[in-house]
């Protein structure tokens, strides 16, 4: 059984080293880029568990797309004293965000922070305001200066503040500037938003925060990966099949770990030892197109969270062309049947999501997994329930078999141009005092043996 659920540390841990390297590398400020499901969180997680300094405290505080001022600043401050107090070895209750306990504990603990801790209790009963939250953001400075020790401030889906009407950013600038002692790694999933917060000339935090890069896996991580989850149970891939799985998913550990615990729940049940045909498809009938399936159920939360205070409907329209090949705005808007000048703000906000990729004057879906969503399994259910569910499973399945068999083909062809390409390469090269012959044709044909 793989967790797909929440972020893996240890032995569940793969690749990303050099991101690794260089976050335990501290006393500087870091920023993670990448699109969702692209293991930022369980990099933070291995980060926060490899960090072996005693005297330096990471606080991992999670945003949620609902977050308000409010629930924004109280979870920094309760975040902040239980994450003191665990590594002072204080006894702590819980909740995590009972705030009342956790200050009466460090005041305990810190008698010299009586006054600032009971102000900050006493004003988050009031509209939350810039002062309150420039008192709540000295917290750690305010430990920092009195227990010489260091934190490492960890906002996840840091993009988040931008929706509130309180300026975090610039607050941020101002802490940054002045406290000692504190860090702040910050992590963002909508790579246009968290580009323009941190590179972009007119942003207060321009220039205070190393820009680190996370995307899916490589080729040969993402074998790893799944092949290494096969073998634990026992289980054997084909090339092409694993191939697929990998192109199919764009190597966000995510959807592979997703597809390959349902191929081996699959394989399980009927005693398979050798993943074939039927064991993806099953994986993807599974996940990918129920919708109660943990793919499904996450694009559909995804998308809802991010158009939120937007038109849904629109937003998605436009994402569904752009899935099914309408990549030019003037192909978008036949698509959409709207005005190809109405399309521009909604590209834009789509491109600073992450979810499409512009070149030149074409768009692209930046996710290979999303794209065979929105093309194929989004439609059938959503907007084809009218058909009987094991006909537009039926519909499914038959998709699903001919991307497989096209991508056999595709990836045929490749295999044959590049043994082609050799061929004439190594025409006439001189290897063991011999010269190669020069190729003036090479073809592909089948045989069955009886040639020899």
């Amino acid at each position: 059984m793989i967790d797909t659920q929440t972020p893996v540390t240890g032995d569940e841990f793969f690749d990303r080293s050099e991101t690794l390297k260089r976050l335990l590398i501290t006393g500087r400020n870091y920023a993670l880029i990448g699109l969702r499901k692209s293991g930022k969180t369980s990099i933070l997680y291995e980060f926060e568990k490899r960090l072996k300094k005693p005297d330096t405290i990471p606080v991992h505080i999670y945003l949620l797309f609902s977050e308000t001022e409010r629930s924004f600043l109280t979870k920094y401050a309760a975040a902040v004293l239980y994450s003191f107090l665990e590594r002072t070895e204080t006894a702590i209750t819980e909740p995590r965000e009972n705030l009342n306990d956790l200050i009466v504990k460090t005041i305990e603990r810190l008698p010299a922070l009586t006054s600032d801790l009971i102000a900050v209790l006493n004003e988050l009963d009031k509209k939350p305001d810039i002062g309150i939250a420039s008192r709540i953001f000295d917290i750690p400075y305010l430990l920092s200066r009195h227990t010489g020790n260091t934190s490492i401030i960890i906002l996840d889906e840091f993009q988040v503040v931008r929706n509130f009407n309180i300026d975090m950013i610039d607050l941020l600038r101002q802490k940054i500037q002045t406290q000692r002692g504190v860090y702040y790694v910050v992590a963002g999933s909508a790579i246009g938003m968290m580009q323009g917060i941190l590179t972009s000339s007119a942003s207060p935090l321009f220039g205070h925060f190393e820009i680190l890069s996370v995307g899916s896996f490589d080729y040969n991580w993402s074998r790893c990966f799944v092949t290494t989850h096969l073998h634990r149970s026992g289980l054997v891939i084909g090339e092409k099949l694993l191939n697929f799985l990998i192109a199919a998913s764009g190597g966000f550990p995510y959807y592979l770990a997703v597809l390959a615990d349902r191929i081996i729940e699959y394989c399980n049940t009927g005693s398979i030892k050798q993943v074939n045909q039927k064991a993806i498809t099953h994986a993807f009938d599974r996940d990918v197109f129920d919708t109660s399936g943990k793919i499904f159920v996450y694009f559909t939360d995804s998308l809802e969270n991010t158009f939120q205070r937007r038109n849904i409907g629109f937003h998605i329209e436009i994402l569904k062309a752009i899935a099914s090949g309408s990549t030019k705005q003037s192909q978008i808007a036949r698509y959409t049947t709207k005005m190809p000048q109405e399309l521009s703000r909604p590209l834009r906000f789509l491109e600073r999501t992450g979810f499409v990729t512009r070149n030149g004057v074409e768009y692209f879906m930046t996710d290979p997994m999303l794209k065979m969503w929105l093309s194929v399994a989004y439609p059938l259910q959503m907007e084809l329930s009218f058909i009987k569910d094991g006909k537009r499973l039926d519909a499914f399945d038959r998709k699903i078999e001919e991307m497989i068999a096209t991508y056999k083909r595709e990836l045929g062809k490749g295999s044959e141009s590049r043994v082609r390409e050799l061929f004439r390469d190594f025409g006439g090269l001189e290897l063991h005092h011999t010269k190669l012959p020069k190729f003036t044709e090479v073809e592909q044909r089948v045989i069955d043996g009886n040639e020899f």
